[in-house]
């Protein structure tokens, strides 16, 4: 930007000074249109190349399963991170340009002397007003360029993200006969409680083989164990019984998140933070005990030697990856994989072979068996917790959900009592606390499968609104909501809806509702089915 244009008095002269001054105003007004026409002309025409490659892919499939959704949301945001690296640089390289091209002279001095005639001071006034012109053309022609340049880098995003929405489009469009036949929430306890036992008859013949050879008197135990609970029924009597997380648990989850992302596994958070609270609470340098992990490389291979929390994370988390994989488990529904895969974490990757060869799947007595057989191989008291599945699952919240809408409820009851709602509002992408109620709804949509299917992604409550107008989904008060229906609402009567939640049931002409940043934490609340606080419902 030029600077103010100085001038010494001269008495004699006042004509001459007068034409200096309107000069220099005359260039303040040109360089800040000038400024403005560029910043007009540098601005991006959409949120993020990232939105408009997810908006694209929501119009070609809008019935995405997790496997399709997980490489499809890694895809775009290596795209986005791609795209918003080459964005930061064109626009250090045109602010670099406004900068030089805004380097006008400073000050513009008039040193005459008082005893120089006015014909004299008339020519070097009309001088320095001609180089000013001059330099007032150099600016437009430079502000020309950078608009030329900006046009240029917007075009350039967007057809790179035009090209990874395409993409995107086809892998949901390969993937899809294939998932609508296995099912979005095709698995259940009592399903796959049964395909275990098969499997376990189908091994029998290798289990009695494995007894034999490990002795008696593991035999004796696992006879003792077999009285006590059974031997051969898999699965844990344990179900999350709703433990809360604690609040440093809650405050690694961004971090969780992010790890998650990268060794694709982002539908198992919950997961991951019951894990952690079974082994630190979210307490310590090592929050997730990882340090006798083989993945662990910066550090000692001993217990709590890890001192970088994040990095303790990092290591559990591309652990437990390893764990789902070899235990086969992609849905978190899949309780009796998911077990195994945790007991896994817990024993060591080791187990889950050993299970699957001598037994067929995980059992809580089999894993007594495992524990008792490499205490003995050590000369050690005891070899990690056989007990360990069923301590996790007090605080895993997915143990026992059922249909889609009862999915959605049931994890937001499992976020009651979170206060300030950084899980959610770091999630969506936020770098500081916003009002968050909209963050919330998404983040459980997301975590149930429902986000872009039956809940759009919306951060604002008027977008969330258009979303079921537009579908013609929406209902106004005088509907009666049902189980998983999202619930609007206008606190200050004024045809502004400013605040939304989920409905969890509705009994005896009451709405319960599960709802964030209700007082800035995620509550339960109840209303009455006519309360004017209702604005309407959001319905699927």
């Amino acid at each position: 930007m030029s600077k103010s244009i100085k001038t010494r008095d001269i008495i004699k002269d006042v004509k001459s000074i007068d034409k200096a001054l309107i000069a220099g105003e005359h260039i303040r007004n040109i360089s800040s249109k000038t400024k403005d026409k560029i910043e007009e002309n540098t601005q991006p025409q959409h949120t993020s190349p990232n939105d408009y490659a997810v908006s694209k892919v929501n119009e070609n499939a809008k019935h995405l399963a997790n496997k399709t959704a997980i490489e499809t949301k890694i895809q775009v945001q290596k795209g986005y991170r791609y795209i918003k690296s080459k964005q930061k640089s064109k626009k250090d390289t045109v602010l670099d340009d406004i900068d030089s091209s805004s380097d006008t002279p400073s000050k513009i001095k008039a040193k005459e002397h008082a005893q120089k005639n006015i014909r004299t001071t008339n020519r070097k006034t009309k001088k320095e007003i001609k180089n000013t012109k001059s330099n007032i053309k150099d600016s437009i022609s430079s502000g020309k360029t950078i608009k030329n340049t900006s046009k240029t880098t917007i075009k350039t995003s967007q057809e790179i993200a035009k090209q990874s929405a395409i993409k995107s489009a086809q892998v949901s469009k390969e993937s899809y006969h294939t998932i609508k036949a296995i099912g979005r929430k095709s698995w259940s306890v009592s399903k796959k409680g049964v395909s275990a036992v098969k499997r376990i008859i189908d091994t029998t013949r290798t289990s009695l083989t494995f007894l034999c050879s490990i002795g008696w008197i593991a035999i004796l135990i696992i006879l003792l164990i077999a009285l006590i609970g059974g031997i051969f029924m898999t699965g844990s009597s344990s179900s999350g019984s709703g433990n809360q997380l604690s609040k440093e648990v809650i405050e690694y989850t961004p971090i969780i998140q992010k790890y998650a992302d990268e060794y694709e596994i982002p539908h198992f958070i919950n997961a991951l933070q019951a894990i952690m609270m079974q082994e630190s609470g979210g307490k310590g340098t090592d929050p997730m005990q990882s340090s006798e992990c083989s993945f662990n490389t910066k550090f000692p291979n001993t217990p709590n030697a890890i001192t970088d929390p994040e990095y303790s994370i990092q290591v559990g988390v591309q652990n437990f990856a390893d764990c789902l994989k070899r235990a086969n488990c992609t849905d978190p529904l899949d309780i009796p994989l998911l077990s195994l895969a945790m007991q896994g974490y817990n024993f060591g990757n080791g187990y889950i072979e050993w299970a699957l060869t001598n037994f067929g799947a995980y059992s809580q007595g089999n894993a007594k068996v495992f524990s008792d057989v490499q205490a003995r191989k050590h000369g050690w008291n005891s070899y990690g917790d056989p007990e360990y599945v069923p301590h996790v699952m007090r605080y895993y919240q997915f143990a026992s959900l059922g249909t889609s809408n009862s999915n959605l409820v049931n994890i937001a009851i499992s976020q009651l009592g979170n206060q300030g709602g950084t899980p959610y509002w770091s999630w969506y992408g936020y770098k500081e606390r916003v009002e968050w109620c909209a963050c919330f709804v998404s983040w459980v949509a997301y975590q149930s499968g429902d986000l872009d299917i039956t809940i759009p992604k919306f951060s604002a409550v008027r977008d969330g609104i258009k979303y079921y107008q537009d579908k013609d989904q929406w209902k106004d008060k005088s509907y009666t909501p049902k189980t998983g229906d999202l619930i609007f609402f206008d606190w200050q009567r004024d045809g502004i809806s400013d605040h939304v939640g989920i409905v969890e049931k509705v009994e005896n002409n009451i709405i319960y509702t599960v709802e964030g940043n209700s007082n800035d934490q995620c509550k339960q609340n109840t209303y009455t089915i006519n309360s004017y606080v209702i604005y309407g419902y959001g319905t699927y």
